[in-house]
């Protein structure tokens, strides 16, 4: 993941890189961190390079830079790169928000925050990553946003995303392993459901976002109200 911090105060850089380092360390991470003093600049490398992770101060010295106006025109261009605010001034938020800024830190950066930000920046990447799908010999780039499900068939499974159903050689199993265990989770033997396409769950019976009903099994239903409430705290932004 390359992770960048637009700032021009260095002492936050060099606290921001140390942090960053001890987080990869202990989760077997090796990230690359690059550091920008002006927001123009930064917008103009990310138009050749991809950029995962902003961190964004709003206030500079240069008083022609302003963190807000570049958030705003990197989310144009840039919608699935995540964007934090870190800064002292609070009375921003609101701009931030309205910029659709993911998170907000405030200065100076505390261990904890910054790991549990890190992790669900991560985990919400995620969900813009695509898998690859060929039907009728057209291929497809699905979001791993978009899925809704996949029901097992023989010989394979289906794929079904709120509109669409594609089929897939691929067991339940097979997806199961290479998704990402926090949002795709086996309800039941014939189902492995997003989570982030839950809107209610009650005796034993999901409903989607669109409307659709997928059961859980009597012993896995204790499991999914588990990991469901674990990942409902995550707030994804899909």
């Amino acid at each position: 993941m390359k992770i960048v911090l637009c700032d021009d105060n260095e002492i936050v850089s060099e606290e921001l890189r140390v942090l960053i380092k001890k987080f990869d360390e202990k989760n077997s991470l090796q990230s690359d961190f690059l550091y920008f003093q002006k927001p123009s600049v930064l917008f103009q490398y990310m138009q050749n390079e991809t950029v995962e992770l902003i961190f964004m101060d709003l206030e500079f010295c240069d008083e022609s830079e302003d963190g807000i106006v570049w958030l705003k025109k990197i989310k144009k261009q840039f919608p699935h790169t995540i964007v934090i605010i870190l800064t002292a001034y609070e009375n921003r938020y609101k701009e931030g928000y309205e910029a659709r800024a993911f998170r907000f830190m405030t200065k100076p950066v505390e261990e904890k925050e910054l790991f549990e930000y890190l992790q669900v920046s991560m985990e919400e990447l995620q969900l813009t990553e695509s898998i690859f799908i060929m039907r009728r010999g057209i291929p497809h780039n699905i979001l791993i946003k978009d899925i809704s499900y996949f029901s097992a068939q023989s010989g394979g499974s289906e794929l079904w995303t709120r509109t669409d159903m594609f089929l897939c050689e691929e067991s339940l199993l097979q997806w199961e392993q290479c998704l990402p265990e926090t949002i795709f989770f086996r309800c039941h033997s014939k189902y492995l459901v997003n989570m982030t396409q839950v809107a209610n769950f009650e005796h034993q019976i999901l409903t989607l976002v669109n409307g659709e009903k997928i059961p859980v099994s009597r012993r896995r239903w204790k499991a999914f109200q588990l990991a469901y409430m674990k990942f409902d705290t995550k707030d994804y932004r899909i």
